[in-house]
């Protein structure tokens, strides 16, 4: 430890652990920008009968929905949410195709992750009105339209890119890492994938905004309590290291502050527990016969009797 590192009263990065993370983010990045989706296209002569951003959001709440029902990790979520969002930016999709290609695209993150699921489940549950048969056929169109598996790069995705962040402060300070709980990191991810406002921004954009999101709530708040001058210096120095990470990925200041907003409010919205405007419908099926004796017994319960109110002279009689 050299003497500015005992002044700072924090270690130096590891320089040799350092240089694979940096090859992992230059990897990265190099894949985000080749398959990085522009959703604004959806809205170019955009039809009546075509796919809008809104209801690209309640696809993207669809697979939200599946991968809590399969109870299936994670990054199948983020793999179908970046097949769905490159697929729509590239080819216009009518509106009525649209949930099967969502359960197709899930289907095509559950292949990549090697996770086996039961594919007519899959299709009843997600209410697509499509057959198997129609998912596949589905399925194989889109990974033929977007060629991500056809080279050696691997598809980067938004929580790639999110756990690479976390590496770079867990190799400054293994402290800094225990302070993130990763899964509650990734569910907060999920949800800023939910809003097209926020989907925009490029992957790196969006991971670093929801990192320095966490820090100002975290950090911030706990030194403010403890008014601790300690904490306020972890604090700044955590900042810094943000603006580190910008400048090496290259993320113009105006389009960080934008999605830092929009981060901010899609966040406060979610932990104030307000219900979002997308959300799946189930309907209950039943076959005929128990529809049936569900007619017959309609009128089982009946309504009761109404109650007359005692009239306004007996009351102040007994009030007397």
């Amino acid at each position: 430890m050299d003497q500015a590192s005992k002044r700072r009263g924090r270690p130096l990065p590891d320089a040799i652990n350092m240089k694979p993370i940096a090859f992992n983010l230059e990897e990265a990045l190099a894949v985000e920008a080749l398959y990085r989706p522009n959703l604004l296209v959806i809205q170019q002569d955009l039809k009546p009968w075509e796919v809008s951003l809104n209801s690209r959001d309640g696809a993207v709440q669809i697979l939200r929905f599946l991968r809590i029902w399969f109870d299936v990790p994670q990054n199948v979520f983020f793999t179908a949410v970046t097949y769905l969002d490159l697929f729509l930016s590239r080819m216009k999709v009518q509106e009525k195709y649209l949930n099967c290609a969502t359960i197709s695209c899930f289907y095509l993150g559950v292949n990549k992750e090697n996770v086996n699921i039961d594919l007519n489940q899959l299709v009843t549950i997600s209410q697509s009105k499509c057959s198997v048969s129609d998912m596949l056929r589905m399925a194989g169109i889109i990974k033929d339209k977007l060629k991500v598996e056809t080279g050696n790069q691997r598809l980067t995705t938004s929580a790639d890119i999110l756990m690479i962040y976390l590496d770079i402060f867990d190799c400054i300070d293994p402290l800094y890492r225990e302070k993130f709980k990763i899964e509650e990191l990734l569910t907060r991810l999920e949800v800023l994938l939910a809003d097209n406002y926020c989907a925009f921004f490029r992957s790196s954009t969006l991971a670093l905004c929801l990192l320095k999101f966490e820090i100002e709530q975290r950090m911030m708040t706990e030194a403010i309590t403890r008014k601790s001058v300690i904490l306020f210096g972890e604090f700044i120095h955590l900042l810094a290291k943000i603006r580190d990470i910008q400048v090496t990925c290259k993320i113009k200041t105006t389009d960080l502050v934008n999605c830092c907003n929009n981060v901010s409010k899609v966040l406060k919205q979610y932990d104030n527990q307000d219900r979002s405007k997308h959300s799946q419908n189930l309907m209950w099926r039943f076959s005929s016969s128990t529809l049936g004796r569900g007619k017959r017994h309609r009128n089982y319960h009946r309504p009761l009797d109404t109650i007359q109110e005692k009239s306004q002279c007996f009351s102040k009689k007994l009030r007397a």
